[in-house]
């Protein structure tokens, strides 16, 4: 039996987007993520990003959270320094359509500037704080 590093399960993206499809608020599963992202050292981030997430894309929203999710795992592995993962090149990451996360036009021009590259290769705008604390 592997013994691991940390006393607590880390949570997957995986994991994040199985919650997420079985009505966990979607902040509230990446705010989970991303505690654990951040507890982890460096160098065991990438194990929480590696495996490709299987949830069924069946609906807008949940195509939504799964491109929100890809971006995210992209902009999170630059900033440290870890390779993509290779499933987040996949077409099913992208929107069609942009999704602003914040509503009204006086917003759009901020997210259309500040949002990281990730998201807006995705069609997502939501910029540039969006992680800071969901």
């Amino acid at each position: 039996m592997a013994t691991s590093l940390y006393r607590w399960h880390r949570q997957t993206i995986s994991e994040t987007l199985e919650r997420i499809y079985n009505s966990t608020a979607p902040w509230v599963a990446i705010g989970d993520f991303l505690d654990d992202w951040r507890r982890s050292a460096v160098e065991h981030r990438f194990e929480l990003v590696n495996e490709q997430p299987t949830v069924p894309v069946s609906t807008p929203d949940m195509q939504r959270w799964v491109a929100f999710c890809a971006a995210m795992v992209e902009w999170l592995c630059w900033q440290d320094g870890l390779p993509f993962p290779e499933w987040t090149s996949q077409e099913v990451y992208t929107l069609k359509e942009p999704w602003f996360l914040y509503k009204g036009w006086r917003l759009r021009a901020w997210q259309l500037a500040t949002t990281p590259a990730p998201f807006k290769m995705r069609n997502i705008f939501g910029g540039d704080r969006m992680l800071d604390r969901v």
